[in-house]
């Protein structure tokens, strides 16, 4: 799958999604495919949007990928990463913003049942695996929402195995 590109038309404009997989470059950005100890995926929904996304956002200046999607999920659905492996990393180019590097995370996450939504997001929502690529905007429209979606499946019932057997 590394080298596969997708492309998406977006505001009149070409944006270029390349799968670089588990590649050592720094993100701008990152993504979490969270998912609850009773096997729920979480959402969420911007501010005056329709779509549903992946938790996650920008890195900024000194932090590190891993400390920037901790405070993007605690910020966006007041959740907290109790696991976190890295799934790979895309290379975006959109004709308007250039370059990016955008990377995905599989987390096993704690929610606080006590939730207002803050900053630019409105809602969050647990949906089950069947339901999740439906739901996320680009799901099923981007040949790596399987794969991830997958992957994340696999490190949660690693993980979850494990926890068993202790």
């Amino acid at each position: 799958m590394v080298g596969q590109v997708h492309t998406w038309r977006h505001e009149g404009r070409n944006i270029t999604f390349t799968w670089l997989g588990e590649s050592d470059v720094i993100p701008n950005r990152v993504y979490a495919l969270a998912i609850t100890a009773s096997g729920n995926m979480l959402l969420v929904r911007e501010v005056g949007g329709n779509e549903w996304l992946l938790p996650g956002g920008g890195v900024e200046a000194g932090e590190s990928a891993a400390d920037a999607l901790r405070r993007e999920l605690l910020e966006e659905a007041a959740a907290d990463i109790l696991a976190l492996s890295y799934l790979g990393t895309q290379q975006a180019f959109d004709p308007l913003y250039g370059e990016s590097f955008q990377a995905f995370y599989w987390a096993r996450v704690s929610l606080a049942e006590a939730y207002t939504p803050q900053l630019e997001i409105a809602e969050r929502r647990l949906v089950g695996p069947e339901a999740f690529l439906n739901l996320l905007f680009w799901g099923r429209r981007d040949p790596k929402g399987e794969m991830l979606l997958t992957r994340a499946l696999e490190l949660n019932e690693a993980m979850s195995a494990g926890l068993k057997r202790r």
